[in-house]
């Protein structure tokens, strides 16, 4: 059987983290819960999976939800020419 998405993120956190023991302080829950979900024989609680899987987009850099100061600029219509959905 194939990893759970449950283990897959524990085990990645851990790893991004340094460590099931340093993941298992993060997130303040006894180590034998984090052997556990990594092993498959149970799922961790919502409000904890949420938090491993905030560690995991932390640590990979991606960007909050971007401000109207990130959005692409804008493209000029050739001079003289107005887009048909204009028309």
């Amino acid at each position: 059987m194939a990893p759970s998405v449950y283990s897959r993120a524990v085990r990645k956190a851990a790893e991004l983290l340094g460590g099931r023991e340093k993941l298992s302080r993060t997130l303040q829950v006894p180590l034998a819960e984090i052997e556990k979900w990594l092993a498959d024989k149970g799922k961790p609680p919502r409000e904890i999976f949420l938090r491993v899987v905030d560690l995991i987009i932390d640590d990979n850099g991606v960007p909050d939800a971007s401000g109207p100061d990130d959005a692409p600029p804008a493209k000029d219509c050739a001079p003289g020419a107005s887009p048909a959905w204009l028309d």
